[in-house]
């Protein structure tokens, strides 16, 4: 599978060069998109979703806005109609959980209708459980829950920011369709291996029922006395939002996080999912390997990047691309400081592309192409 690559770095020397508007970035993402053909699927009347990721409040290491702009400018120079968009985090008291949230943190950080030039759109609806459910018969997961607004599309461009990960290894395409393309549902279920159950420290203080979206949680006298309220969770009936869990001021739900290589292969499942309900030929994917941190940009602040910047890497395969990077990857120079030689001895940044080769939504053999 071709990848496609255009250094993201200048070199100017002497001031009289410094007017050299064809070393941006932007202009080199342009030239990118037209030689690689990553758009190439897209067809006039098109309803195009350009996926990317807001970051939290106190994240400055995003994408920037100009980059999002020229993909949706070169999907409206082929007839489609863009919009761009993102999903709600799991949980329901942060700003990120909802859909309004996700929009105030979207446009704090740079990202309105006016500066990406199309309407911004969270794709799993107000409280993140507007999707459509598919069955995979995964390792791990049987069923994903696609994020309604992607699902309803004609295509998706991925345009993702490539990074470390602490739980996943890396964050690119597979994490960014994986994660980034599903509803609550899904990402719980990337996250947990089972759904919450409440404890003996519940004081019956009834919070948890007062947050829960779907009424999962009920409550009944116990002792002989009957003097206790006792609450349960229905776990057949519940959808994994983690609502209760942050509201619980006594820890009593316990939730089982999972880590490890478990994680990636579940996110590979989910992107599975995604790419069964849009359709393997109906994707893009730009992985911009710069300001590259070692963690998630759902973190709210931002480390020193782990690496020097790459470049851009575009291509039609979702596994292809993501190789491309961490290949790259693996040949740079740290940054001085940069928590890289731990990082690499507690995370497995190969198993998402791995398992995701395996479920057959892409390959890992490549061939890389520079664009000048």
């Amino acid at each position: 599978m071709d990848v496609y690559f255009s250094d993201a770095r200048a070199s100017v020397k002497k001031p009289e060069e410094w007017y050299q508007p064809h070393l941006s970035p932007v202009k080199k993402l342009e030239k990118l998109i037209e030689e690689s053909g990553v758009l190439d699927f897209v067809d006039k009347g098109d309803i195009i979703a350009v996926k990317t990721h807001f970051g939290d409040r106190g994240t400055t290491r995003t994408l920037r806005s100009v980059f999002i702009r020229k993909i949706v400018e070169a999907v409206k120079d082929r007839g489609g109609k863009p919009f761009v968009t993102e999903t709600t985090g799991l949980g329901m008291t942060k700003d990120r959980s909802t859909a309004v949230g996700r929009l105030l943190i979207a446009e704090e950080n740079g990202y309105t209708s006016q500066t990406v030039g199309a309407p911004i759109i969270i794709a799993d609806g107000m409280l993140g459980l507007d999707c459509v459910t598919v069955d995979i018969n995964g390792v791990h997961l049987k069923k994903v829950h696609v994020a309604k607004a992607i699902a309803e599309c004609d295509g998706v461009v991925c345009a993702t920011h490539f990074k470390l990960h602490m739980q996943a290894g890396i964050g690119g395409s597979i994490k960014n369709v994986g994660v980034g393309c599903v509803a609550k549902p899904s990402k719980f279920d990337i996250h947990c291996p089972e759904k919450p159950v409440i404890n003996e420290k519940c004081d019956g203080c009834g919070r948890c029922t007062e947050i829960c979206p779907i009424n999962a949680i009920s409550c009944h006298v116990a002792g002989d006395t009957g003097n206790r309220t006792i609450y349960t969770i229905d776990r057949n009936k519940c959808i994994g939002c983690t609502g209760c869990y942050e509201v619980c001021r006594k820890r009593a739900i316990d939730v089982e996080w999972l880590t490890g290589r478990e994680i990636s292969e579940r996110i590979a499942e989910c992107a599975l999912g995604v790419v069964r309900v849009v359709g393997k030929d109906n994707f893009g994917f730009i992985n911009f390997a710069m300001d590259i941190t070692p963690h998630c940009d759902c973190r709210p602040y931002s480390d020193m990047p782990a690496f020097p910047d790459i470049g851009i890497f575009a291509s039609r395969d979702i596994v292809a691309v993501d190789k491309a990077c961490i290949d790259a990857l693996l040949k740079a120079r740290p940054n001085p400081g940069a928590l890289v030689d731990d990082f690499w001895e507690w995370t497995e940044p190969m198993a998402q592309i791995e398992h995701a080769e395996k479920l057959g939504i892409g390959i890992s053999n490549y061939t890389l192409e520079i664009v000048e």
